[in-house]
């Protein structure tokens, strides 16, 4: 099973390569310090939600395009580690990309709005997010064609 942590950093190392980006330009335009983004991409530390907010922004991704490809990167290793596309052999697709649950999960009590990302997205509640996804969607094709 891959690690989150590790995952996340090696997605941000990915993008900011493909953007020609050095960690130091990363860093200035997330505001963070070049040795935080090392660590980050390194799988040394955890960012918040804000930090993540920030470093998408300086890679000119939204948060959950950032997550989705976290969230790929996860699939494949897990895919791998299986050996072969075993999710896909017990019928689970792509899940539903995280902006659609994310903020969508909680809502304000006596409120009918959804909390921000930032108020909602933890890591731990980012897998638990994903795993309901891939199941919650495996469970509307099975309703859908026992119709």
């Amino acid at each position: 099973m891959a690690d989150l942590q590790e995952t996340l950093g090696k997605v941000i190392r990915r993008e900011r390569q493909q953007r020609r980006l050095t960690m130091r330009e990363l860093g200035e335009r997330a505001g963070l310090s070049e040795i935080y983004v090392g660590e980050i991409e390194r799988g040394q530390k955890y960012p918040s939600a804000r930090v993540l907010e920030s470093v998408a922004a300086a890679l000119e991704l939204e948060v959950a395009e950032l997550l989705e490809l976290v969230a790929a990167e996860l699939r494949g290793a897990s895919e791998a580690a299986r050996g072969g596309n075993a999710g896909l052999a017990f019928g689970f697709g792509m899940p539903t990309p995280a902006h659609n649950a994310v903020g969508a999960q909680e809502k304000r009590a006596g409120s009918s709005e959804p909390l921000a990302a930032h108020q909602v997205l933890t890591m731990a509640g980012f897998s638990s997010l994903l795993l309901a996804g891939r199941l919650g969607e495996a469970a509307m094709r099975r309703s859908r064609s026992h119709r």
